[in-house]
Parts: structure tokens; C-alpha cells; sequence
């Protein structure tokens, strides 16, 4: 009778490891899937924070130049879309906006204060760079 035992204790310590071994395989099939979904997240962000930050450069430019404009050529007021249709055709895969938020000019000193953002054509990342320029 003794022999029944042992294999009953034998199946069932089998059975235990097995289910243990399962359970580390999946949890480390659930890190890799992870890691390589927070992976995809961080490039497409960091693509989009570089759209924007090449943005602002392009908009720093052109305010040194005197050539900033918004809406199709005009002014730029508070609140206006900045004009980058020339630069945004190099940036492909992403959507860049601008808006002029105001300038502050104090004794031949000018302070501009602009807002980009840039999001993914096909993905929901976005960053945004909101930045003072000062020119004096």
C-alpha cells in the first residue's frame, strides 16, 4: 500500500513544480511584452519632443531674422498660430503647432513667449516646449 502513497506524493509535487515553473514563465513573458511596449512609448515620445524642440529653433530663427509671421503672413498677436508651414514639411510623421503667447518689450529689450507641440501623425504621444526668447 505503501507504493500508492508515494506515487500520489510523487504526482502531486510534479504537478506543484510544474505549476510554479508556469507561473514564473508567464510573469516573465509579461516583463518582456512590457518593456517592449514602455520601449516603443519612449521612442515615439522622444521623436516628437525632438520635432518640437527643432520647432522652436526654427522659431527662434526667424524671430532674430524679423520674419516671424501668423496666420498666413500677419502679425502675431497673442493667442495667433505662428506660420510654419515651411519648416513643418521636413518634419514628416508629425504634427507641429505653434502659438505665439506675447511679447514683453522693455528699453530696446524684446521677450517672446511661444508654445509648440508636437504629437504623432499615427500615435498619441505629444510633447509640448513652451519657452522665452529674449532679443536685444
Amino acid at each position: 500500500m505503501s507504493g500508492h502513497g508515494e506515487r500520489g506524493i510523487a504526482l502531486v509535487t510534479t504537478l506543484v513544480l510544474g505549476l510554479i515553473a508556469l507561473v514564473i514563465i508567464a510573469a516573465l513573458m509579461f516583463v518582456m511584452i512590457t518593456g517592449t511596449e514602455i520601449s516603443g512609448v519612449s521612442k515615439r515620445y522622444t521623436g516628437a519632443l525632438e520635432a518640437a524642440k527643432g520647432s522652436a529653433e526654427y522659431i527662434m530663427q526667424r524671430i532674430l531674422e524679423g520674419t516671424l509671421t501668423c496666420n498666413g503672413g500677419g502679425v502675431c498677436a497673442p493667442g495667433d498660430p505662428i506660420d510654419l508651414e515651411a519648416f513643418v514639411s521636413s518634419v514628416p510623421g508629425y504634427n507641429v503647432t505653434a502659438v505665439y503667447l506675447g511679447e514683453i518689450s522693455s528699453f530696446g529689450t524684446y521677450v517672446y513667449a511661444i508654445r509648440v507641440e508636437a504629437r504623432g501623425a499615427s500615435a498619441p504621444e505629444r510633447a509640448v516646449v513652451e519657452f522665452v526668447y529674449r532679443v536685444e
